[in-house]
Order: structure tokens, then C-alpha cells, then sequence
């Protein structure tokens, strides 16, 4: 059941421990699994996490939760009967592990909301001409086959999770193969990331050119190599407070890592650019009161910050130009329409394009809008609610447990005042 929630306008700040990176989380769990007789602390709870563990588990891995720390101990055999796998909707989850999947048995890949509708073809055009069995209805994927290896081409501009989760697959197979992209990567970062996370399990992937586009040589018959580590805080999640605390009372954050190749750590100079007032404090990242600009800013590399942007550029004198953000129309929801129909209700001066947003900094009211489901409207919203005159309704307040279950708990020591429409706010 959806639940709505009432907050009334109040500037944030305060100190916040920033919680684990859910990209970080992903990969660490599937490189832990595939070394086995390793140990990830400091693991992501949100609920895509959760879904991708239970999703190693029905391949045959042996992980378990306990606490904040995920055991995985050796590979039990996953036999040859048919396996289920529901991804709820994490596109992560699917795309990371489809490729793993193709050990001989069939497995079918089902979800929720919108994932199945998000773009799959890199994935089912490549494995068609590879003689891998793959057909996708409106309810499920299902696929059957052994990856074997080679030269695999896909184009880089859909989504990044591709090249990633060929990475996880490619490397104990026997044979060397070689990722070719046939497009600009967008979202590198999250490559680098995977390449990163591969590299802590003793896991080597050779970087290229090739016409001017990316080629990724993977060494055939490497093993996983177990070992013990930590996920660093979540980027994704600080911008939401770091762009709190430039437009409310300031904010100080802990848990980030000051050397993250995480792509959204470039929240810091984007907001500098927007003349936010942040800087490190020792070990903590602080973001004083400021009196933001608007900027022109590509989101191509960024889309997970889109959302929270729109919300800055709302308290940013003159204009701010988010664009490159195509893709962000299949995320969870079309998060450009999205957000310029969440602004607009609450008073913001939008204007949308097919692949950018054009916002004017204004004073914003208040009203009722819609998370449309997504974790990141709804985030965004309730802190463009702490700038709002009037009190601001969202419809669905429980979607931000996929990325971030206890946001709601630090809305509130940041002191943000909200209540839960329907029952108690310890349900949401």
C-alpha cells in the first residue's frame, strides 16, 4: 500500500552518516560470490541489495546477511532445473546477472513496475548471435545456454550495467574475450567502478581503444580471489543532503571516501559551480547556507543526480540548463518529466525538452505531487519541500526503500517534520 506523506516546510541541516554505496554494495556482493569464503561489511540493506543476494543464492551461491556484513562461503552446484529469479526492480540485479546465468540451466528473470520495459536489447540482440535462447515477454526473461567467450560488441550508450555484467561473467570462462563497444560509454563511472570491485578479488580487465570507442580485454581462466572488505559511503545518497544543506542550514556529512572514483562524487564541484560553500572538515564533508547560481550542466555521465540538481537549480539565482539526460526517460520512471511536473506543482518555472530541463530559480509554494514510484522523485521532492512556503503531500513514500530505507529517519534528525497519511510514520 502507498503511503503519502505530509511535510511541513522546514530548512535541514545537521551531521549525517552517509550510508553504503548501493553501487559499491552490488558489486562487492557478486565479486564475494564468485571468489567465495569472503566477507563485505558495511553492506547496503536497501532493497535492491537484498534482491541481488537472493538472487545469488537461486544461482547456486552461498550468501548470507548477518547484521551489516555478508558471508559468502564456497559455490554449491546450481544442478540443471530451471531457476527463478525475481529482480523486483532493480535493473542492476538483471543486468549483472543474466550473463552469470548462463551456466546450461534456464532461468527466468521476472520484475516489477517498470523494469521489464526498460531498454534490454544490447543484451538480447548480442546473446541471439552468440546462440544463446532468449525471448522477453511483458512478465518475465527467460534465457538458457553457456556463455562461452569471445568478441562481444554492444553499443555503450543504453546503459553501462551491460559492459558490467559481462565483466562478472567473462573472466572464468576459458578463453580470452573482449568487449567492444560500439557507441560513446556513458556513465563510464560505473564501469570503473565494476573494474575497481574486480580488482579488489584479484580480477584483471585491460582498458583500450578501438576507432575511437572503448574495448575492455578480459583474460579467460582467472579465478576470483577471496577477500575481506569495506563498502565507503554512498555519493548518490549525499547529494540529496549536501543540496539540503546549500539551500537550508548547512549539512555535514561522514562515511565518504575523499579518493572515490564513484561518478556522483562529482556532486562537490558541480555545486561548487552553482557556488555552494563546501568543503572537507577532516574527515567529514561540509556544506554551508549558500546562495547558489545557476549553471549549465550534462547529465549524460551523472543520471542519478539529475533529480536532486532539479531541485538546487529551484534555489539557484537566474537559470540552470540540466541536459544529455535521454536516457533518464527509462529509468524508474521518465524522470524528466518526472521532475518537471513535481516542480512545476510546487511553483517552479520549468520548461522541458526532450532531453533536457531548463528551470529559473523561484520561490516554490507547495501542493501534492507524485514519486511516480521512484526512489529519486521522492527524495528529491521532500527536500524541495524544506524550501516550499506551504506544506507539500507526496503519494508514495515507502519507494525510497529501494535505494535508501532509512531516509525517512534521517529526513527527521535532519529536522525535517513530516507524517505519515496512512498510519504510523515507523511504516514508511
Amino acid at each position: 500500500m502507498k503511503k503519502t506523506v505530509s511535510i511541513t516546510p522546514r530548512a535541514l541541516s545537521g551531521t549525517l552518516e552517509i550510508m553504503p554505496s548501493k553501487s559499491v554494495s552490488h558489486r562487492s556482493a557478486i565479486c564475494a560470490a564468485l571468489a567465495g569464503n569472503s566477507v563485505v561489511e558495511n553492506i547496503g540493506l536497501s532493497e535492491d541489495i537484498k534482491v541481488t543476494v537472493e538472487a545469488l543464492k537461486t544461482l547456486g551461491f552461498a550468501c548470507n546477511i548477518t547484521g551489516n556484513t555478508l558471508y559468502c562461503s564456497e559455490k554449491t552446484t546450481s544442478g540443471t532445473e530451471p531457476r527463478n529469479i525475481d529482480c523486483c526492480e532493480s535493473g542492476s540485479t538483471l543486468r549483472f546477472l543474466l550473463p552469470l546465468s548462463l551456466t546450461g540451466a534456464p532461468t527466468r528473470f521476472t520484475g516489477r513496475g517498470r523494469l521489464l520495459k526498460r531498454p534490454m536489447e544490447p543484451y538480447t540482440e548480442m546473446f541471439k548471435r552468440k546462440n544463446i535462447q532468449i525471448s522477453q515477454t511483458p512478465e518475465h526473461i527467460c534465457i538458457s545456454g553457456k556463455l562461452g567467450s569471445g568478441v562481444f560488441e554492444l553499443p555503450g550508450d543504453v546503459s553501462s550495467q551491460f559492459v558490467s555484467g559481462l565483466m562478472f561473467a567473462l573472466p572464468g570462462i576459458p578463453g580470452n574475450s573482449r568487449i567492444e563497444l560500439t557507441s560513446p560509454l556513458e556513465s563510464r563511472s560505473y564501469v570503473q567502478l565494476t573494474i575497481q570491485s574486480l580488482a579488489a578479488f584479484g580480477v584483471e580487465v585491460e582498458t583500450a581503444k578501438k576507432n575511437g570507442l572503448d574495448v575492455y580485454e578480459i583474460r579467460g581462466g582467472q579465478s576470483f580471489s577471496p577477500a575481506k572488505i569495506s563498502v565507503e559511503g554512498d555519493y548518490s545518497h549525499a547529494a540529496f543532503w549536501l543540496v539540503a544543506g546549500a539551500i537550508g542550514n548547512g549539512m555535514r556529512l561522514l562515511g565518504l571516501d575523499k579518493k572515490s572514483v564513484q561518478g556522483d562524487a562529482s556532486i562537490v564541484e558541480i555545486l561548487k559551480k552553482m557556488n555552494a560553500d563546501i568543503k572537507w572538515e577532516g574527515n567529514a564533508l561540509a556544506v554551508k547556507p549558500s546562495r547558489l547560481t545557476g549553471a549549465s550542466i550534462d547529465v549524460s555521465q551523472i543520471p542519478d543526480l539529475f533529480p536532486i540538481l532539479a531541485v538546487a537549480a529551484c534555489a539557484a539565482e537566474g537559470e540552470t540548463k540540466l541536459y544529455g539526460g535521454a536516457r533518464l526517460r527509462v529509468k524508474e520512471s521518465d524522470r524528466l518529466a518526472a521532475m518537471a511536473a513535481g516542480l512545476s506543482k510546487l511553483g517552479a518555472d520549468v520548461k522541458e525538452t526532450a532531453d533536457a530541463l531548463f528551470i529559473r530559480g523561484s520561490t516554490l509554494l507547495g501542493g501534492s505531487v507524485s514519486a511516480f514510484s521512484d526512489h529519486r522523485i521522492a527524495m528529491s521532492m521532500a527536500v524541495a519541500a524544506s524550501i516550499c512556503s506551504k506544506e507539500v503531500f507526496i503519494d508514495d513514500a515507502k519507494c525510497v526503500a529501494k535505494s535508501a530505507p532509512d531516509f525517512w529517519a534521517e529526513y527527521a534528525s535532519a529536522g525535517g517534520i513530516y507524517e505519515c497519511q496512512e498510519g504510523n510514520r515507523d511504516e514508511i
